[in-house]
């Protein structure tokens, strides 16, 4: 008798309830035990709160889930429309944005973590949606017994630069396993997990793609155990791949702050699953088909600055677009929903079916500067001789930025190596400064000195990180040649190597190909050293393609060392150009920079 009464006094108190209120929305009355009721719209772009407190970032796929319920009953036969308004101006059609899991079943008690206990609708890039605080979804319900609507505040939406996201393949010779499928990493696939977290527009095609330079070879090996280790050869391939970043150029601007590359390798040869710059610009990979398109993400990651971390996700996260599921089929991932038993990307050495992002890492990245709108304000400390210190600010990307590259030991003690430092003619946009154990110190032949700090740590997706390969972009005065370069402490006090300059740069000239000449499989570039004040095993080269008369480049052959003179090119690896390309050969005597061109190029049979 008390437990029927107990059962009658509830069904009495849900007949009676005449208002629920939804958190972020409006109230909706008149509630009876088959009713349908919205008690939440959450909008998500791969990670969201409840309450949706994450800014939306424009143009990004978007995942609207609305959690509709039945009065503790289930409710099949449910469908609506989902409307979205940008000001007061609606984005979508003016008959709405169906659900992709329609008939839906409103269940009696829903769970986030369950991807169809909500009702879903996704926005495939772009969207739309553009910077504004005042960013509406409306959804209208429509099911069998009754059809609710509810409608979220308003939320705050920006927008976000698209980073370059440049990929290259490379063969590490040791391995005996060739060069990586290029089906294993082109777009849409090696970057589906980075286009899945990343806050930004994620259709557009610029976002990652192929380099059209040929692809890379790398041999160092030097213990002979054909596993690629971080020291030398690992810090030595991020040299490699920063020196080919230096020589993508798009329309005379060189290297950027959102300016990337990433190096592929077949299989997984490398301990540690990978390497990348904290804080930097380049990073290399395996292609392991459980964990690579993961590891990506990890290191691209570093790249922007962020370390390792052993937290799991805090919210549900979504796939918008489900680019993972079944892609390739090795990770075993089907379904949109991320739910929190999963980590955060920058938990390392985990397969790419165990981790998403956390709420903590996207807000980082969305508030990285390199995705920023408007470029941040570039700090370099500089000073005229024997004069003080003092900051420049709101650098620009300028011509002749000076690139100085070396290599630490792990514990960060000792300079291992300290490159041939170039000088490009195009816009480059100099380091910004931020915080380091160490500095760049480099005085002018008029007498000024330019500091520029930095942090030559690296990363691995095993969970280490320690000190590597570094890279600095210092912005010299473009009419004057350098006179040295001091890797010093932060505080000048200590000087871990230097060099000095020992005359005039090195005069070069190309002997072959001809100008007007026709480029094909198998084509020689060839140079020839008129005068250098240093002996030639001191000199550096560099050879970049421009199909375009100057004004577009990438690289062909880097890190040549001084005493070759003669290298192949097969020019059916970078773009097709009919009279209009360029071939560029630079020489670095390790301060400055000389270069020489040979002109009026045909590339014909060009693959691109």
């Amino acid at each position: 008798m008390r437990r029927k009464a107990a059962a009658r006094q509830g069904a009495l108190f849900l007949a009676g309830l005449a208002l629920i209120l939804f958190p972020g929305g409006t109230a909706v009355r008149g509630a009876s035990p088959t009713d349908l009721t919205i008690t939440n719209i959450e909008v998500t772009q791969g990670t969201q709160t409840p309450t949706n407190t994450i800014s939306l970032v424009g143009q990004r796929s978007t995942a609207v889930r609305v959690t509709v319920i039945g009065s503790g009953v289930t409710v099949p036969g449910i469908t609506g429309k989902l409307h979205v308004f940008v000001g007061g101006t609606e984005i979508t059609p003016a008959a709405g944005v169906s659900p992709i899991n329609a008939p839906f079943t409103a269940p009696a008690a829903p769970q986030r973590a369950s991807e169809n206990d909500t009702l879903n609708f996704e926005l495939p890039a772009p969207t739309g949606i553009t910077a504004s605080n005042n960013v509406t979804f409306r959804v209208d319900v429509t099911g069998p017994t009754n059809s609710p609507s509810l409608t979220t505040n308003s939320l705050t939406a920006v927008n976000r630069t698209t980073p370059s996201l440049f990929f290259t393949r490379v063969n590490w010779t040791p391995s005996g396993l060739g060069l990586p499928a290029l089906s294993d990493v082109q777009p849409g696939v090696g970057d589906a997990f980075v286009r899945g977290i990343y806050p930004v527009n994620d259709g557009d095609p610029n976002l990652y793609r192929q380099g059209l330079f040929p692809t890379l070879n790398f041999t160092e090996d030097p213990d002979g155990d054909h596993i690629l280790d971080a020291n030398p050869e690992g810090n030595d391939l991020l040299s490699f791949l920063a020196s080919c970043r230096q020589l993508i150029v798009n329309n005379n601007l060189g290297a950027s702050k959102n300016t990337f590359l990433y190096g592929w390798l077949a299989g997984n040869p490398i301990n540690g699953n990978g390497l990348s710059q904290v804080g930097g610009f380049n990073a290399f990979g395996n292609t392991q088909q459980t964990r690579h398109q993961r590891s990506y993400a990890h290191e691209l990651t570093h790249n922007f600055g962020l370390g390792h971390n052993t937290r799991a996700i805090d919210q549900v996260g979504w796939d918008v677009g489900a680019r993972l599921p079944n892609n390739p089929a090795g990770n075993n991932t089907t379904g949109r929903v991320k739910p929190t038993t999963l980590s955060d990307i920058m938990f390392a050495g985990l397969l790419t079916n165990q981790a998403w992002v956390d709420t903590i890492t996207y807000n980082f990245l969305l508030g990285s500067p390199i995705l920023s709108e408007l470029a941040p304000s570039l700090d370099l400390m500089a000073s005229a001789a024997g004069g003080r210190a003092q900051v420049v600010r709101g650098v620009k990307p300028i011509a002749r930025v000076l690139v100085v590259q070396g290599i630490f030991d792990r514990e960060g003690t000792r300079l291992v190596r300290l490159l041939p430092s170039f000088r490009y003619p195009w816009l480059s946009e100099p380091t910004q400064r931020r915080a380091g154990r160490y500095a760049v110190q480099v005085t002018d032949t008029a007498g000024a000195v330019l500091t520029a700090p930095f942090d030559p740590t690296v990363g691995d997706d095993a969970g280490h990180e320690f000190f590597g390969f570094f890279e600095v972009m210092v912005a010299a005065q473009p009419a004057r040649e350098v006179a040295s370069i001091r890797i010093t402490d932060l505080q000048g006090r200590r000087v871990y190597g230097a060099m000095k300059r020992a005359g005039p740069p090195p005069r070069i000239t190309i002997v072959s190909p001809r100008p007007g000449a026709s480029l094909g499989e198998r084509t020689t570039v060839a140079w020839r050293i008129a005068a250098s004040a240093v002996p030639l095993r001191q000199l550096l080269y560099q050879v970049a393609y421009s199909p375009n008369g100057g004004r577009s480049w990438v690289p062909v052959a880097v890190d040549i060392p001084g005493t070759t003179t003669r290298i192949p090119f097969d020019s059916t690896q970078i773009q097709r150009s009919r009279g209009s390309g360029v071939l560029r050969v630079f020489v670095s005597d390790g301060l400055n920079t000389a270069f020489a061109d040979v002109s009026k190029l045909t590339a014909a049979a060009a693959r691109y």
